[in-house]
């Protein structure tokens, strides 16, 4: 269908109407200073869509109208995500975009998250989800690939960033109340004003959930807030400060029987009561950014933060029993004056980003940790130098190109046995280091008024991250056994819309990998009822792919041509599709066969109804036509599957009062949401919620 769209309207967009008087060219886009995060909604999809490949933005109405429980619920229409929630309606996710980070059993690597530009997690890339919360987020902006430059980003699957609220977009009471299946609550209270020069926002959220599955259950306490000040001049000020309470049990993965059968249960290793797996966490975070305009053309910023985490994560081998702090800062200088008569924006950047983890293991005795089986301090620091030149060679033509210098070190001290008398032992003391150059080149080609096609080429280069240096499967005291990753990656692709009634989004990639870091586990010993984790580099790997978005207003005044007489109501279609395929090339094991983790196509559908009065009602359609294969033999795969879902709601907008209601997997077919990748025990499949109904309550006053 969008193939056929595509073809049928792009030459008629390519003339403008015959009509049109001939205007002297006219330098717009080039000339503008990017917007901050106070900007509106429409500025800041101006602002994204000035970006040579695959971008999108998800607005606050939509976050909205989804459970916003989780980033699957808010990101499931963007074509080339794929994320897999590992416990329902819980934070904790499979997160890839290209086929970045399939190797992530655990947690998030590949793609860098970040909130209002801010990385979010340890310096080496490694981060989680749970302290993210959807409803003080105003939008989500996705970069994908080289795409995320701007954000000095360098990683293959490219950057998600969480737009917060600020005290300019809340009212002076936001309240939303949440209930549904398996226990799921959600509670969100907020008040946000402005009061000339000063504004501040501050949101209290708090989640349970009983799960899908037996011990799955989790509580989550979230307070953000942002305090704003504009100074005369134009210059800005602002303060974040972030605190959460995660508490979370983990019912681990299912064999292809027990899924088949059971898929309530846990595994039994993390079921156990003597082991209790489970992972808790405080966490806390304060930032602090300076916005300053230098001249009309110039314009600042310096950002920094301090994060903080202590976690308690009992496991089946270990307890783990961390405490990290991790600290980043940032100066970014943006001009926008013109080069030789020609539109040109230039950005660039220097970072540094570093972590500090205190890192002990204690054998699992009832879930509390009993003797120390090691201590040591993780070390992780990166110093990145950036750039971007965007030059409009006419209005229409724009070339780009940037690069960056990184350096990174990753560094083990040991501490373990060290205490006693003339003991010197040493031996997981070891540093390593990471130094690279990754350019970036594309184009971009404004085709009438809203119509783009692009271009790029670019380099991305990431290093291990130190949980896969320090693993239990790994050599221990040798740092050296994994090199960085490394990718080539070409993209095309057009998106645009014509008179609002057709959108799209279409890009085709091809990603050129070597050193792709793969995570193996293995079992530990003979019989034993877990495995434990180890990284090897793939000599050749490669990933080919395409994504598609499509929006399309099939109807208008539907009410009124079938005689109810009201007017201003719509009938859209917004689907998504991606096909991807990742494999081995050559390789020494595997030979040519794919790669684990994600499968060759997914799409997703939406049609949505909405009316003036208020009301809307979208049910949707999602579908993994065939399976795909769990680990590097491609001797197991998940099964293909089909489900549906419907939402429903309405806003009584005097009193900015609004319902809603959704029916999740109404077919109630058992599939597997997301994966364990080359598990040596065989339990690869973390099952997807059965049938569930959600609903909610949201009311705003200002």
């Amino acid at each position: 269908m969008i193939a056929i769209a595509l073809s049928l309207t792009m030459p008629a967009a390519a003339q403008p109407p015959a009509s049109q008087p001939t205007l002297p060219p006219v330098v717009v886009e080039g000339t503008r200073v990017p917007v901050d995060r106070t900007a509106p909604e429409e500025q800041a999809r101006e602002e994204i869509r000035r970006a040579p490949g695959g971008v999108n933005l998800v607005g606050e109405q939509q976050i909205k109208d989804s459970r916003a429980s989780n980033l699957q619920d808010v990101l499931e229409l963007v074509p080339g995500v794929w994320i897999r929630p590992r416990m329902g309606a819980a934070d904790e996710s499979q997160l890839s975009i290209r086929g970045s980070g399939l190797r992530n059993n655990f947690h998030l690597r590949g793609v860098n998250v970040l909130l209002d530009g801010f990385p979010y997690g340890n310096a080496d890339g490694f981060s989680d989800f749970e302290s993210l919360e959807l409803l003080d987020t105003k939008r989500i902006e996705v970069y994908k690939g080289a795409n995320s430059l701007r954000f000095g980003s360098n990683t293959l699957g490219g950057a998600v960033n969480l737009v917060t609220k600020t005290g300019l977009d809340a009212g002076l009471i936001e309240a939303r109340s949440e209930a549904g299946s398996f226990g799921f609550f959600k509670n969100h209270l907020a008040t946000g004003q402005a009061y000339g020069p000063f504004d501040f926002y501050l949101g209290l959220t708090a989640v349970d959930l009983d799960g899908y599955r037996d011990h799955s259950g989790q509580v989550r306490r979230r307070l953000y807030s942002s305090w704003g000040y504009h100074l005369p001049g134009g210059t800005t000020v602002r303060f974040d400060f972030n605190y959460v309470r995660s508490e979370e049990r983990l019912p681990g993965a299912l064999t292809e029987q027990e899924l088949d059968l059971h898929s309530r249960r846990a595994d039994p290793a993390n079921l156990n009561l003597r082991l209790k797996a489970a992972r808790d966490y405080d966490y806390a975070r304060d930032a602090l950014t300076f916005r300053t305009p230098l001249s009309d053309t110039q314009t600042l910023e310096w950002s920094t933060q301090l994060n903080y985490q202590d976690l308690h994560h009992p496991l089946s081998f270990a307890v783990i029993d961390d405490t990290t702090y991790a600290y980043s800062t940032e100066l970014r200088w943006i001009s926008v004056a013109p080069l030789f008569e020609h539109g040109n924006r230039l950005t660039a950047g220097l970072q540094y980003f570093g972590t500090r983890q205190i890192d002990a293991n204690f054998t699992n005795v009832a879930g509390a940790p009993a003797a120390l089986t090691k201590d040591q301090l993780n070390i992780a620091n990166t110093v990145g130098l950036y750039t971007e030149n965007q030059l409009d060679l006419t209005p229409a033509f724009t070339v780009i190109g940037g690069g960056r210098l990184q350096y990174a070190i990753r560094e083990v001290r040991d501490r373990f046995l060290r205490d006693g008398p003339g003991d010197t032992d040493a031996n997981d003391s070891d540093a390593v280091d990471f130094l690279s150059f990754a350019p970036r080149a594309g184009l971009l080609w404004r085709v009438g008024r809203s119509v783009r096609v692009y271009g790029n080429a670019s380099h991305a280069y990431e290093p291990p991250l130190l949980v896969e240096l320090t693993a239990p499967g790994q050599l221990q005291g040798n740092l050296g056994q994994l090199e960085a990753q490394k990718a080539w990656q070409f993209e095309l692709g057009t998106r645009g819309d014509l008179d609002k009634r057709l959108g799209w989004d279409l890009s085709i990639y091809d990603v050129e990998l070597w050193d792709e870091i793969q995570n193996v586990n293995v079992t530990p010993f003979a019989g034993a009822p877990f495995t434990i984790p180890r990284f090897r580099n793939i000599d050749r790997s490669r990933h080919t792919g395409l994504e598609a978005g499509l929006d399309l207003l099939l109807a208008e005044d539907v009410a009124r041509r079938v005689g109810l007489g009201a007017t201003g109501d719509t009938l859209r279609l917004r689907a998504a599709y991606t096909f991807s395929r990742f494999v081995f090339v050559d390789d020494a094991t595997f030979g040519n066969n794919d790669l684990p983790g994600a499968p060759r196509h997914f799409a997703r559908g939406e049609l949505r109804y909405d009316h003036a009065s208020g009301f809307w009602f979208a049910p949707n359609v999602e579908t993994v036509p065939h399976g795909y294969y769990v680990n590097s033999e491609n001797d197991a795969r998940t099964k293909g599957y089909v489900t549906a879902g419907a939402r429903l709601g309405y806003t009584y907008k005097p009193w900015q009062l609004g319902v809603f209601v959704e029916g999740r997997n109404l077919p109630d077919v058992t599939y597997t949401s997301s994966v364990v990748v080359d598990a040596a025990n065989r339990r690869f499949f973390e099952p997807a919620d059965g049938r569930a109904f959600y609903g909610g309550l949201e009311w705003r006053f200002r």
